[in-house]
């Protein structure tokens, strides 16, 4: 089954554009990875699938529904999730207050101002569910100011399985990690289950050869290669770039 298809997308911003005719389809339950050097239009290309954007043109199908023009806040209802590259935490509340408030807030009872405690006890156990995945369990009345960055950005995915989506989007999840930090969040990455199908945009290539079953490569808002972590190491165009791009940054 088809979890995503994108044909034709593009996207300017002014005279600029950042995407260019991008097509590519993702199976239900496949690990994608999107990489390409800054600039390449990654960011454009998952704030396009998000709803944050809007595309120039094209289209976008979410298990063969057109989203093109659909809201981000539609768009979570309808099984997409998101991480973003920088944290959005609530720091002064506790670990297992984040938690609740992202799985209330996909919740229809969150209408429902006068309940009783009783009404969120498997809202309780599902953050339990979600502490355990991510390893804070122990931690949940700590105040997320006092995680360290590796536990905020395990915690913020767990926020996004909080809606328990179909299609998870994860922008750069292992930035400003250590290398250990990484491998956890890699580990977490492949024990999601087949349920969930995973788009990532990463500069790690650790991570990314890691948990990606496939991978594409933008550059200058294009694909110009897509394929196997093997087929990928091997391409020359993309030796090019990413060895040019080495020797501009040492000189």
């Amino acid at each position: 089954m088809e979890a995503l298809r994108v044909e034709g997308l593009s996207k300017d911003f002014g005279g600029v554009r950042a995407l260019q005719s991008v097509s590519f389809s993702v199976k239900a339950g496949e690990h994608l990875a999107i990489i390409g050097p800054n600039g390449a239009g990654k960011t454009t290309l998952f704030n396009l699938l998000g709803g944050q954007l809007s595309p120039t043109a094209g289209r976008v199908y979410l298990f063969g529904r057109e989203i093109t023009n659909m809201a981000a806040h539609s768009r979570v209802h309808l099984g997409i999730a998101r991480s973003f590259q920088l944290t959005s935490l609530f720091l002064n509340l506790t670990v297992l207050e984040n938690i609740l408030l992202a799985l209330q807030g996909t919740r229809s009872s969150r209408f429902q101002v006068f309940r009783s405690a009783t009404a969120y006890e498997h809202l309780h156990t599902r953050a339990q569910e979600l502490l355990d995945s991510i390893d804070l369990r122990g931690k949940e009345d700590d105040p997320v100011h006092a995680l360290s960055y590796g536990e905020q950005r395990k915690l913020e995915i767990a926020l996004s399985l909080a809606s328990e989506p179909k299609l998870l989007l994860l922008d750069e999840p292992s930035s400003g990690l250590t290398t250990a930090e990484s491998a956890d969040i890699t580990s977490m990455i492949r024990n999601l289950g087949a349920d969930v199908t995973v788009i990532l945009v990463a500069h790690d290539m650790d991570l990314v050869f890691g948990v990606a079953e496939r991978i594409i490569v933008l550059h200058y808002g294009e694909i110009i290669a897509e394929g196997t972590g093997e087929r990928i190491s091997a391409d020359p165009r993309v030796k090019e770039i990413y060895i040019g791009e080495e020797a501009e940054g040492s000189a």
